[in-house]
């Protein structure tokens, strides 16, 4: 059974919970599935799923975040989409910002962002129109990626080309 909390006042949550709506949301040591809130606030915790104008984690994870505004720090994330995206001391899967990304000690799978502000950092694929910063990893950038997709995409043509004609 799934538990859904439904407060329109701010709520702080100590231990594990389901769904949670709310106008602001503060998770300490604990859980949710499911957040939609203005604010959330997230320490020593996680969340599956959230939803909000502004979402703050310390020391905790994250899976999906669609937010206006996120902050990571010593944290981790599958997938942020937002605005404006802020990673100190963390790592994301994907990164996708509307506007500024900026990443302190940090690591991303792929960032895509207008505009990329990167220091100490390691980053897979990088798409920004603008770049700055010092220290930067950076694997793939579009170049790079656009060359890769396409020699990927030739070696699996020729492979199936190869498979068809041993039938």
């Amino acid at each position: 059974m799934s538990e859904e909390r439904d407060e329109r006042r701010d709520g702080e949550l100590n231990g594990d919970a389901g769904d949670v709506v709310a106008g602001r949301v503060t998770i300490k040591q604990g859980g949710a599935r499911s957040v939609r809130a203005r604010d959330v606030s997230i320490r020593q915790g996680g969340a599956v799923r959230l939803e909000a104008d502004s979402v703050e984690v310390t020391q905790g994870g994250i899976v999906l975040t669609r937010a206006d505004k996120v902050s990571l720090t010593g944290g981790g994330a599958v997938a942020v989409v937002a605005g404006q995206v802020e990673l100190k001391a963390s790592a994301a899967t994907a990164v996708l910002a509307r506007d500024e990304a900026e990443l302190e000690q940090a690591a991303a799978g792929v960032l895509v962002a207008r505009s990329a502000k990167v220091t100490d950092s390691a980053v897979g694929v990088l798409i920004a129109q603008r770049v700055e910063g010092a220290n930067i990893r950076v694997l793939f950038g579009w170049r790079e990626a656009l060359a890769f997709g396409a020699a990927a995409g030739t070696a699996l043509w020729l492979l199936s080309g190869f498979a068809r004609a041993r039938r």
